[in-house]
C-alpha cells in the first residue's frame, strides 16, 4: 500500500438564515435615572440643544428630524402589559429592520446630535424581549434580564 493522499479540508457549513427579524434602537451612552437602560435619542434631544457644541446646522436637523417623526410615527399610547404595569415603563421602542425611512432619519438624528457633543450608538437584536406593542414600524418591548 502506498502512502496517503491528503485530506482535503471540508467546506465550513453553512448556518440556515436565522428567521427571526432584526430590530434597531439608537442610545445614548447617558443611563435613564433610576434604570439601568440607556437614554434614548429623543430624550437626549434637550441636551444637544443646551449643548455649548450645538451649530445651525445640527439644531436645524433636530428640528427637522423631530417634526418628521412626529408626523410618520405613532407615540406607543398603550402595552398589552408589563412587569410594572399596564403602562410598561420597563418597555424600551426598537425600529423593525423593515422601517427604513424612519432608520435613515434617525441617523440623520444621530449625526445632528453628536455634533452637538451628543455619543450615539446603535443596537441591534433578534431578541428584545417581551412585547408589548408593536405597529407597522416599531415595537415596544421589555427587556429580558435587564438587558440594553
Amino acid at each position: 500500500m502506498g502512502p496517503r493522499p491528503p485530506r482535503l479540508p471540508r467546506a465550513p457549513r453553512k448556518r440556515p438564515p436565522d428567521p427571526r427579524p432584526v430590530y434597531v434602537r439608537f442610545v445614548c451612552f447617558h443611563l435613564v435615572e433610576g434604570q439601568r437602560t440607556r437614554l434614548g435619542l429623543f430624550q437626549a434631544l434637550d441636551e444637544a440643544r443646551m449643548s455649548d457644541n450645538a451649530t445651525g446646522w445640527a439644531l436645524a436637523q433636530l428640528k427637522e428630524s423631530v417634526d418628521w417623526f412626529n408626523e410618520e410615527l405613532k407615540a406607543p399610547t398603550h402595552f398589552n402589559r408589563g412587569r410594572y404595569g399596564a403602562w410598561g415603563q420597563s418597555a424600551l421602542c426598537w425600529f423593525k429592520s423593515s422601517a427604513e425611512d424612519h432608520i435613515r432619519r434617525m441617523y440623520d438624528l444621530k449625526v445632528a446630535l453628536e455634533e452637538c457633543g451628543v455619543h450615539v450608538e446603535v443596537l441591534t437584536t433578534r431578541e428584545p424581549g417581551h412585547v408589548l406593542y408593536e405597529d407597522d414600524h416599531q415595537i415596544a418591548a421589555e427587556p429580558l434580564d435587564g438587558r440594553f
